[in-house]
């Protein structure tokens, strides 16, 4: 769980806001992150306390505001708690207007606060009611190179060939605390130091994230105690459908079905909590696991193009480095039966969309209408190591498109991103007429995300700021070549209707 470090309690006055930016710089320095990073933070910190100083407080009144701080292995989150009055960052337009020079001194705050959420991985406002509001802040922690295992632990290459273990009857279930180390050296002999999610290299992350129910891990146990094989859930927001990965099986121990045993311990694991599915998204450098995917029951919904860096090293996926950016395949699998639900999809895409849940085996109930009269919420976050942005909107409101166009330009222009993933809300009205307005702006046609939004499935649209050939993928079953036909068709079609309208202005 997370560790509360120290609280902080400053009075609403602005000649302590030193106070709180140096006590968020130390804090940063204990986490052990980056100067950049820790001095992002410690301006955010600052930032945000003064505008709450300015603007939550009547002038003239004397109150008190928290800062908390939380320390995980794998972040620091900085809260800052105040009784003032309720406020809503999401609901200021980010090209605001400065305040006129005769006006009473203030900033102008949507551009402020665009840039607050820039300088941190996440900015989350809690509204307490009468507690008053939390502003969350958080802050990835460093992951440094995993500490080398022991020599004796270290693998030569006549261990990669080792023999077959004798036949044996294994145990399948859920990870014990003390066995966390076992799986870190699991995936160091599967995989090296190439696996992309470093927290499998540190045993304390393991157990944090089974702890949290952010992972729900699964192991398989030979006759002697010693873990053989790892797969997970893999459940970030906590939301209703998980993601498979994390696989690992020792190569002594492979060919007797581990891999699937462990699977269906995870998909009951899914079912008791109440998932509404799982998801893959399997390489396409190579089929193999896209045939894993397909045997487990998992059928094909979305094309994520351009997901990773070229430079991602993913040990046994090719032979060569890769010549452009990572793309995967979507698959998803229902864990409970799938209920009708009305989806606001533009009528151009409707065939393909029901195709997608055909293949699926879901039902379909296609809906229209228009977006309320009412501000969205649009949640934005960043992967730096990617250069991959993900915008999703969790209300469609009458300023979403603007929203969206915003988030994507800091995205692109202001963090350097080179691909974006947009997800729209389809048991919402207005998504249909929203995903035009994301069209003409660069965003193309990319799947269905089965689950992936509170109150349902979403349109995954994305756009990709460098060039990218699909020639180059490898696809394995006939409907994901079809998916990707139309995926191509549709940025081709995007394409040109950005740069007709670029002409035109």
């Amino acid at each position: 769980m997370a560790q509360v470090l120290a609280e902080l309690r400053l009075l609403n006055d602005v000649s302590l806001l030193r106070v709180a930016r140096a006590y968020a710089h130390e804090l940063a320095a204990l986490a052990e992150l980056p100067a950049e990073d820790g001095a992002n933070l410690a301006w955010a910190v600052e930032a945000a306390c003064e505008d709450l100083i300015e603007h939550a407080f009547d002038p003239g009144e004397s109150s008190t505001f928290i800062i908390g701080a939380e320390l995980t292995p794998a972040a620091l989150t900085l809260s800052i708690r105040e009784r003032g009055l309720p406020f809503d960052p999401r609901q200021l337009p980010a090209d605001e207007a400065p305040p006129a020079e005769d006006a009473a001194p203030s900033r102008a705050r949507g551009p402020l606060w665009h840039k607050i959420h820039l300088a941190v991985d996440a900015a989350q406002w809690i509204n307490r009611g009468p507690d008053g509001m939390e502003l969350r802040l958080r802050k990835a922690r460093p992951q440094p190179p995993a500490p080398a295992p022991p020599p004796e632990a270290m693998p030569s290459a006549a261990a990669r060939d080792e023999p077959l273990a004798p036949p044996q009857t294994y145990t399948i279930r859920r990870l014990q605390p003390a066995e966390a180390i076992a799986v870190s050296q699991l995936i160091y002999r599967t995989y090296g130091y190439t696996y992309p999610n470093a927290d499998l290299y540190y045993p304390d992350r393991i157990v944090h994230l089974n702890e949290t129910g952010e992972l729900v891990s699964v192991v398989a146990v030979d006759e002697s105690g010693a873990v053989v094989g790892h797969y997970a859930l893999e459940r970030p927001g906590l939301g209703p459908v998980a993601e498979s990965g994390q696989a690992a099986v020792s190569p002594a121990h492979r060919g007797r079905k581990l891999m699937e045993r462990m699977r269906v311990l995870l998909e009951d694991e899914g079912r008791r909590l109440g998932l509404r599915g799982i998801y893959g998204q399997p390489v396409t450098a190579h089929t193999f696991s896209q045939r894993v995917q397909e045997d487990f029951g998992g059928r094909v919904c979305g094309v994520s193009l351009g997901i990773a860096p070229a430079a991602t090293e993913f040990k046994r996926i090719a032979d060569a480095p890769l010549a452009q950016r990572l793309s995967l395949m979507l698959y998803f699998k229902y864990l409970q039966p799938p209920a009708p639900t009305p989806l606001h999809v533009p009528v151009h895409h409707r065939p393909i969309v029901e195709s997608i849940y055909d293949h699926l085996g879901a039902p379909l109930e296609l809906a229209s209408g228009h977006a309320a009269h009412r501000r969205g919420i649009v949640g934005v976050t960043y992967a730096r190591s990617y250069k991959l942005g993900t915008i999703r909107v969790r209300r469609i409101g009458v300023d979403t498109a603007a929203e969206v166009r915003r988030a994507r330009e800091d995205l692109v222009e202001t963090a350097g991103v080179e691909a974006v993933f947009l997800e729209l809300p389809l048991a919402q009205p207005g998504a249909a007429h929203l995903a035009l307005a994301a069209e003409s702006d660069g965003f193309f046609f990319s799947g269905i995300g089965p689950g992936f939004a509170h109150d349902g499935d979403v349109l995954r649209l994305q756009y990709l700021a460098v060039p990218l050939d699909t020639t180059r993928l490898q696809i394995y079953s006939p409907f994901g070549e079809e998916l990707l036909a139309y995926v191509n068709a549709e940025r081709a079609r995007v394409g040109r209707l950005v740069s007709a309208e670029a002409q035109g202005s």
